[in-house]
């Protein structure tokens, strides 16, 4: 019986110990925020999200460019989500909430290449400020450049894509910034 039992463990960790050959492709992943560190009118037609709060672990297959907004995937299957707003703005007196309007729009990932949408997100409105959400697979064949856009039409008179307040202050007194007005997270599958 004790030699049976032994048999058993032996063949049992030479099974364990015989892979496939196959390993796994590495975990790589980047999450951006756009803070409101600032007042960004929205302008007519597509608006280029730019991340100022940028955290990679991307192991070189992704990259981002702080200065466009564009960050380039390489070659690999890369699930995207996150979420866009534009609105009226933060504490809108009566006459301004009054002024506001209906101007759906939506979110979208960007090829810059093909010069076309990968993936589009939700329909939102700036009247509410609701996110557009983003959520897909984009499979990249060759190292290529993209976007997180955003458009609400050509009428966006009043519309922010991000606002600063300096009379919001932390619990310090120090002006917060802790208003997100995009956020997006790439992990390579």
């Amino acid at each position: 019986m004790r030699y049976r039992l032994l048999l058993v463990v032996v063949l049992a960790l030479a099974v364990a110990g015989c892979g496939t050959g196959v390993t796994a492709p590495p975990r790589a992943w980047a999450a951006f925020t756009e803070r409101g560190l600032s007042n960004i009118p929205m302008r007519p037609g597509i608006n280029v999200r730019v991340f100022n709060d940028v955290t990679l672990d991307a192991l070189d297959y992704i990259k981002y460019e702080k200065t466009t907004g564009y960050f380039t995937l390489e070659p690999g299957i890369y699930r995207i989500d996150g979420w866009s707003l534009t609105t009226f703005g933060l504490k809108l007196t009566p006459e301004q909430q009054a002024a506001a309007y209906s101007a759906p729009g939506y979110a979208f990932l960007w090829n810059v290449a093909k010069n076309d949408m990968e993936i589009l997100a939700s329909v939102q409105d700036p009247l509410n400020s609701a996110p557009s959400i983003i959520n897909g697979v984009v499979r990249v064949q060759k190292t290529t450049q993209y976007y997180f856009g955003h458009q609400n039409g050509d009428k966006v008179d009043g519309i922010s894509l991000q606002l600063f307040d300096p009379n919001i202050k932390k619990p310090d007194g120090t002006p917060s910034t802790n208003h997100a007005f995009a956020q997006l997270v790439i992990e390579r599958m």
